[in-house]
């Protein structure tokens, strides 16, 4: 004999479209027999207006800043990177490069 909104249309909330049947409102205008139905729970439907309203603004939390995440760089390519995770890296490279060098030099010698 109670009429609820979650049964009669599964999802219904605030703004909800209902199509009520002549049934229903039979059973409402028994549970309500006075001529006093149910109020809107909102006068006012204009919401984002009243959302962006100054008097809400001013109570709700700000909004934080949006950090982009940061982009991971390979450490293989990157020898800034490499340097940072071992620090030896650079004395490594630069004994490579100078041995590079070396046989370079050496093999132009050669020919």
């Amino acid at each position: 004999t109670r009429l609820n909104l979650l049964h009669q249309a599964p999802g219904g909330h605030l703004g909800r479209f209902c199509i009520w049947t002549e049934p229903a409102i039979k059973a409402l205008r028994e549970i309500y027999p006075s001529n006093i139905q149910p109020r809107d729970m909102m006068k006012n439907a204009a919401l984002t207006r009243i959302i962006n309203s100054e008097e809400i603004q001013r109570v709700v939390r700000p909004t934080k800043d949006q950090r982009r995440p940061a982009i991971k760089k390979n450490p293989l390519k990157n020898i800034n990177v490499m340097i940072r995770l071992n620090p030896n890296a650079k004395i490594a490279k630069r004994a490579a490069t100078l041995a590079l060098l070396k046989r370079a030099k050496a093999r132009a010698e050669a020919s």
